[in-house]
């Protein structure tokens, strides 16, 4: 019963301009996660909602921490993993609307005269179009075994971009850039080098100044720190590659979250993230005339749908979907908007453990009670 009444204090305390609108929708979507909740174990989760006027909100469920009793609150926090992207490439393409960046522009000509940039898989090769749509044939740092070992000898040691490049350097590339897809978090490493190169500025400062801030999307922030406000706990499953278990001990997150920056970076709430893609996606962040290349994608292969500038474009029973999802040890991300409804909405739960991925799949039968509402 106390779970109930504070679920229903949350959904008062939502932004009084999205009350009358937004309430019946939120109440169906309260009811029908208890429904998913009660066949889940441990995890919680956060549903959020923004309809074409803007007014939006958030259902929660389940535990921030199961073992301390912290129910999970509309207001906390994730890590988002690959979500974070998005913003990367935003303010890349707010950098290639004044000119100061080109997308076909060979990557050699920005980054070619470091010592380590011949040794890139394709180095003479590369545009930041390939970057940016994983066409590049750049493999994933992430994967490597080394580097595998290696993140985990300190949880605060403070990556530099070049140390993640120097675990794929010299190896064979995975194709020639353009004739394939291949998704690999190494190419916004890239991709932001060349940002910091050209602009001179801090890429975590750019997307706050330039995206963040003037949007208001106080619920998103860089991922640089083990101790994050807000942070609902992370449980990840016995098995996990890169750290099983319950990852927040004692208010500080056990793995290093610094080392992902432009592959991800970014702690969020599904609240904003829902609004970031919506705001993104519909021209209002960059150039819309840039909207055409920025969705002009490559065949994702075996992930389904299009690649396109830092954004994964599919078919669903709604239309068109634009979006992307996001992955961090305890944690799973989704973000959609879908431009035939000007609807945009973003889950996310506090386990990615594979016994419990079972509330994450069914978040997708809240997508189809917000299309069809």
């Amino acid at each position: 019963m106390k779970f109930r009444i504070l679920l229903y204090c949350l959904l008062l305390h939502l932004p009084s301009f999205a009350q009358s609108s937004i309430d019946p929708l939120l109440e169906k979507l309260r009811e029908k996660m208890h429904t998913i909740y009660d066949t889940i174990d441990r995890a919680g989760a956060i549903f959020a909602v923004v309809l074409p006027d803007g007014t939006y909100g958030a259902v929660p469920v389940g535990y921030a921490d199961q073992e301390a009793g912290i129910p999970m609150t509309a207001e906390h926090r994730m890590l988002g993993g690959s979500t974070g992207k998005i913003f990367v490439s935003a303010v890349i393409m707010q950098q290639v609307e004044k000119g100061v960046l080109d997308l076909d522009r060979p990557v050699r000509e920005y980054l070619g005269h470091y010592d380590w940039y011949a040794r890139v898989q394709n180095a003479d090769q590369l545009t930041l179009r390939n970057l940016l749509r994983h066409s590049s044939g750049i493999s994933r740092y992430v994967f490597e075994e080394q580097f595998q070992k290696d993140v985990l000898l300190d949880a605060d040691r403070v990556w530099k971009p070049a140390e993640l490049l120097a675990y794929v350097l010299d190896k064979d590339p995975l194709f020639a850039p353009g004739t394939d897809f291949a998704y690999s978090d190494t190419n916004y490493i890239l991709a932001a080098m060349v940002l910091e190169e050209v602009t001179g500025k801090n890429m975590y400062k750019l997307v706050r100044k330039n995206v963040l801030k003037p949007f208001k999307l106080k619920r998103v922030s860089p991922q640089v720190d083990r101790k994050v406000k807000g942070l609902a706990v992370g449980y990840s499953g016995p098995d996990d590659p890169f750290f099983p278990g319950r990852t927040v001990k004692n208010g500080v997150y056990q793995y290093n979250l610094q080392f992902e920056w432009a592959g991800g970076g970014f702690v969020m709430n599904p609240q904003d993230l829902a609004r970031a893609g919506k705001l993104i996606y519909e021209g209002k962040v960059f150039d819309p005339a840039l909207l055409e290349d920025f969705f002009d994608g490559v065949d994702a292969k075996r992930l389904g749908g299009q690649w396109g500038l830092g954004v994964h474009i599919t078919d669903t029973p709604y239309g068109k979907a634009y979006g992307h999802s996001g992955f961090f040890p305890g944690y799973i991300t989704n973000m959609q908007y879908f431009p035939e409804k000007g609807i945009a909405i973003a889950y996310q739960t506090n386990t990615s453990d594979a016994a419990n991925r079972a509330l994450f799949l069914a978040m997708r039968d809240l997508v189809k009670l917000v299309m069809e509402y």
